[in-house]
């Protein structure tokens, strides 16, 4: 025969464990699948390293990047929308059109690479900065921007 348990404990089953009492498991469980769950929605928001830059209507990139660390030689330019040409001006040296060879410029890409026989034959050390104005081409409703960013060269 066996006993019911008495206030005092005396004579009794020893009393049961806190953790295996009914309903603490399953919340330690449902606690640490919360904070797995929390730590995964954390690392997926905020992968994707460095925010985009917010470019003005027109403007889909510009190389480099602002903040970038380039060599002396690295190209400079900017990729825009179809309907639009640019002036690019380089460490207040302003870039002459025959000059934007490196990219493709029916496609919007216009890139200045320094070099022998060209208005910069190799950017300066330290910070440079570059600064596009973009004309529509087609659109005549939409009117021009300029766009200013800086980067350094070693």
């Amino acid at each position: 025969m066996r006993r019911t348990g008495s206030p005092n404990g005396a004579g009794d089953d020893p009393p049961t464990p806190w953790a295996l009492r009914r309903g603490v498991s399953t919340a330690i469980t449902l606690g640490a699948l919360v904070a797995a769950v929390g730590v995964v929605l954390a690392v997926w928001l905020t992968r994707g390293g460095e925010p985009r830059p917010a470019y003005p209507s027109g403007l889909q990139a510009v190389t480099p990047v602002p903040g970038a660390q380039v060599p002396h030689q690295s190209p400079v330019g900017a990729r825009l929308e179809a309907g639009w040409k640019l002036t690019l001006v380089i460490n207040e040296t302003t870039i002459p059109a025959g000059q934007l060879d490196a990219g493709t410029t029916q496609l919007g890409e216009y890139f200045f690479s320094p070099g022998d026989g060209k208005v910069i034959e190799k950017l300066r050390s330290g910070r440079s900065c570059a600064r596009l104005t973009a004309t529509p081409t087609i659109d005549t409703e939409a009117t021009d921007f300029t766009y200013e960013w800086c980067f350094s060269t070693f």
